[in-house]
């Protein structure tokens, strides 16, 4: 299908690609960069150091993740009380580090891992599997995972929401192959659907 970005932040338009180049009202390609336990920049990340053509390529990819934005910032009815925050996004990679898989992924902008919190800054857990049905929904993607995991030291529920979608040519004609998934403490816990575990799991 063909994406019809909003001419207003379609990358291809844009001479230079910045941190601050807008991808969606209010979503600057900043909020994916310099997550929590992997602070990056454009200038860190050497492909995209002095390559406006890589930058572009990002852009465009990270435009996909700016609607997910818009569609929760321009939501009150469901999400006016609720945050949506990146807690993995571009991944820098180590000195000596040969990037790929999920991280490789996640370098190219095509996968990102959100969280929702509420105004007390903690996991939503309701709203983050309400914004899970909701995008699986309503949204283009390659594959949403619904992540819930116990690792957290103090035996606190940990609910993310994983969207990665494909690579978006300049034309803006991209397939989605929109297969969702629940897992919990990485393992897969079902298949083409999603699943809500519980707080008192």
């Amino acid at each position: 299908m063909i994406v019809l970005p909003d001419q207003k932040f379609n990358p291809n338009f844009q001479d230079i690609i910045l941190s601050s180049t807008k991808l969606a009202p209010g979503v600057s390609l900043a909020k994916f960069l310099g997550t929590k336990g992997n602070p990056c920049s454009l200038t860190t990340v050497p492909k995209y150091q002095n390559d406006q053509t890589e930058r572009k390529q990002l852009a465009r990819n990270l435009y996909l993740h700016a609607e997910l934005f818009r569609s929760v910032n321009g939501n009150t009815d469901m999400f006016k009380d609720v945050r949506l925050i990146v807690t993995e996004g571009v991944y820098r990679g180590g000195p000596i580090e040969t990037v790929a898989g999920d991280n490789l992924t996640k370098q190219e902008g095509r996968l990102v891992v959100y969280k929702v919190v509420g105004e007390d800054g903690k996991i939503d857990y309701e709203r983050t599997f309400d914004l899970a049905v909701f995008w699986k929904d309503y949204m283009n993607y390659d594959k949403l995972s619904l992540e819930y995991d116990m690792w957290n030291p103090n035996g606190v529920l940990n609910a993310q929401i994983a969207v990665e979608t494909p690579k978006v040519p300049e034309s803006f004609d991209v397939s989605f192959g929109g297969k969702v998934q629940t897992n919990f403490n990485g393992s897969l816990l079902s298949a083409d659907e999603l699943t809500e575990v519980l707080e008192d799991v």
